[in-house]
């Protein structure tokens, strides 16, 4: 009798050491991400029509949509997305912490601060998407900053050479000013184009929303970069 106890109790043993493995290894396989573009997944569902100042033949329409259903960018309101409105520096912040930690884990949650943008800073700053503090967060950004920020929340690799753009054959931006070589990284990589046929950049301007829609939607999907090629006159 004693030996049948025994063996019942060894076979419900293994039985329960057998389903908390299954469970270990399906709780590892959900929230185990390997980094790469393959994290980015819809995240909302994107209704025509929900942000009443987003026209549907606009030509960003289909970026603003994109990048609410990746849950990189919200509206400024419940109904509408703000097209013409700026970003601040909290808010490319808040873009490259999301961008950063959807790459490498999957995951663009954050938790709650007191100053809403609080907690995107500290990972940015743990995380060397940007080095120091900014005396302003709620400043406009300009585009040198937008892209200085952005660039940092994806690795080198991630941002592969796709264009042939010849050092200092931006109008306005030499490839040894400060932000030079951020600025031709992205534009080398199709993510960022230029806003006339000449590649002018206006670093020293600031950016629309709709615009940085296109930019973000263009860092985490590979297949919306653009391809074009910018020469020097000889």
């Amino acid at each position: 009798m004693k030996n049948f106890i025994r063996t019942i109790i060894l076979i419900i043993a293994i039985s329960l050491l057998y389903k908390f493995s299954i469970l270990g290894a399906e709780i590892s396989t959900k929230f185990h991400h390997e980094p790469g573009f393959e994290n980015f997944t819809n995240q909302n569902i994107y209704t025509t029509g929900q942000f009443t100042d987003v026209d549907s033949s606009a030509w960003y329409a289909t970026e603003v949509a994109r990048a609410f259903e990746y849950g990189l960018m919200n509206g400024n309101s419940s109904n509408t997305f703000g097209v013409t409105g700026n970003v601040t520096i909290a808010e490319v912040i808040t873009l490259a912490s999301r961008i950063k930690n959807t790459f490498y884990t999957g995951e663009a949650d954050f938790a709650p601060s007191d100053v809403w943008y609080r907690t995107y800073v500290d990972y940015a700053l743990e995380n060397s998407i940007i080095t120091s503090e900014y005396s302003n967060y709620n400043a406009s950004a300009t585009r040198a900053q937008f892209a200085e920020i952005l660039s940092c929340a994806l690795p080198s690799y991630a941002l592969e050479e796709i264009n042939w753009i010849e050092d200092d054959v931006i109008p306005d931006v030499k490839v040894n000013d400060t932000y030079g070589e951020t600025v031709y990284s992205l534009y080398r990589a199709g993510i960022i184009t230029g806003s006339d046929e000449n590649g002018t950049f206006n670093p020293n301007s600031t950016i629309l929303r709709t615009e940085v829609s296109a930019i973000v939607t263009r860092m985490v999907d590979e297949s919306s970069r653009k391809s074009f090629t910018l020469v020097g006159e000889y």
